[in-house]
């Protein structure tokens, strides 16, 4: 099996990402060091430089790594370190106060709270296990690395330089002990047990914790605890007798990390809470809504105003055709409709055909199919009237006598007023038509508009020319 998915089981999976990068270090060897790679052999008796170069830069990879290695460890090392002096703190705090005057309510919050203290504890038992075992990966890692690089190369100078520079160092993890952490984990933890509060006089099953696990359970009878067994020989039989009901099983809770988000006070009041989210809210940026739609009225808008407007014949049959159609899909109508049958006229289509046939009638299509040769021919007659114009206006300018000037600029500028005005009427007609336009027609129309509207901006130039 391949040390590289060895490495990842035998550390710790929370903190994979932390791991010596074993397998980029092997591979950068293999690259390096491989014979068969088109690299310049090295002269018996002489240093191979590009090997001196890889190995110092395999080096320098290596110390990175270690100082890495080295600040997680000692980031974790320190963070338990610092949540066992917190619970030791708590825990003498809460020990100090009296509890011959304690009522029922508050030794059960008294018994909650070390149950609590006392997971706390467990966890940071479990890490500093885990931090010790994270180590030792690591300095097999670094081991079987060196080894590789040895059994590649020959070489056993990379071996004895780091071990010198970098393993041999006493700050090093690799050598840091975690003894100390594990005796004031036991310390903390024999403080706890032997200060675990009882319950004097039990009023009812419920009023035992049901969150304490089974090595504090036993502190609930007065009769098997030797602390407070003359206070126990005070009370009624009856009371002594009393058998506390066994806790429910219930599943663990998840491990977490002491922070200071949800443990930072000891101090206040017990009283749970719970954050609600709301999970139908929307995820969008606050304000987003309320700006798209002051913008959307005025999109809607100039939208309608560019949109052709279909005419009723020209609209599809069925009134749900306007909503999005899926393949196959022929109507939307829903089973209450279809219940309904043809008693009444309210279930006809009110969009499309304003009559109740599948067709229009023969008078409605005869009218439009002449309103739509009045306009085509309209557009012809208007565009020949425009350029007969034009060509009228250049006739007057160019054979007109000095002294009759003023009569013709007049008949040239009425000529150029009534050329535009065809022209315009032309450009009307062929955009209120309904049928489908051809491009080349449109195109051909906005070209006759065009060149109408430039002629006659020439004239209208040549008559201010000629005004004296």
């Amino acid at each position: 099996m391949k040390f590289g998915r060895q490495l990842e089981r035998e550390s710790v999976p929370e903190w994979s990402l932390h791991n010596l990068d074993y397998n980029s270090l092997k591979h950068e060897i293999k690259v390096h060091t491989t014979r068969d790679q088109a690299m310049a052999m090295a002269i018996p008796g002489h240093q191979d430089e590009a090997l001196s170069r890889f190995e110092d830069g395999l080096f320098n990879e290596l110390a990175n790594q270690h100082e890495r290695l080295h600040l997680f460890v000692s980031s974790k090392a320190d963070e338990i370190s610092r949540r066992l002096e917190h619970l030791a703190k708590s825990i003498f705090r809460w020990i100090r106060k009296p509890q011959d005057q304690m009522t029922t309510d508050d030794a059960i919050k008294y018994q909650r709270r070390f149950a609590k203290y006392e997971r706390e504890l467990v966890r940071c038992g479990g890490d500093i296990q885990a931090l010790s075992r994270f180590t030792n990966a690591q300095v097999v890692a670094f081991r079987k690395i060196l080894k590789k690089y040895k059994k590649w190369t020959g070489s056993t100078t990379l071996t004895s330089r780091f071990n010198d520079i970098i393993l041999s160092d006493p700050k090093s993890f690799t050598r840091r002990d975690f003894s100390q952490l594990q005796e004031r984990h036991d310390e903390i933890y024999c403080t706890l047990r032997t200060s675990a509060p009882v319950l004097s006089e039990p009023s009812s099953p419920e009023s035992v914790p049901q969150s304490l696990p089974n090595s504090l359970l036993h502190s609930f009878n007065p009769s098997t605890n030797g602390l407070h067994g003359s206070s126990a020989r005070q009370q009624p039989q009856s009371q002594s007798d009393f058998e506390i009901l066994p806790p429910p099983q219930m599943e663990e809770a998840p491990t977490k990390y002491w922070n200071e988000y949800d443990d930072g006070s000891e101090c206040g009041s017990d009283d749970r809470y719970a954050i609600y989210i709301y999970p139908e809210d929307s995820a969008s940026f606050p304000g987003l809504e309320y700006v798209q739609g002051f913008f959307k009225v005025p999109f809607e808008k100039a939208r309608n105003w560019l949109k052709l407007d279909k005419q009723g014949e020209r609209q599809s049959l069925l009134a749900a055709s306007s909503l999005p159609r899926q393949y196959s899909s022929t109507t939307n109508n829903s089973d209450s409709d279809e219940e309904g049958g043809y008693a009444s006229s309210d279930g006809y289509p009110s969009a499309g055909y304003a009559a109740h046939y599948a067709l229009p009638s023969v008078s409605q299509q005869l009218a439009s199919r002449y309103r739509e040769n009045v306009f085509f021919w309209g557009t012809i007659g208007c565009f020949a009237a425009s350029f007969i114009l034009i060509t009228i206006d250049g006739v007057l300018i160019s054979t007109g006598k000095h002294r009759l000037r003023t009569e013709v600029d007049a008949g040239v500028t009425i000529g150029v007023v009534a050329s535009l005005f065809s022209a315009c009427s032309a450009l009307g007609m062929m955009m209120y038509r309904n049928d489908p336009l051809s491009l080349p027609y449109r195109f051909m129309v906005w070209a006759a508009f065009i060149a109408s509207c430039l002629l006659n901006g020439m004239l209208l130039v040549l008559v201010v020319g000629n005004t004296p």
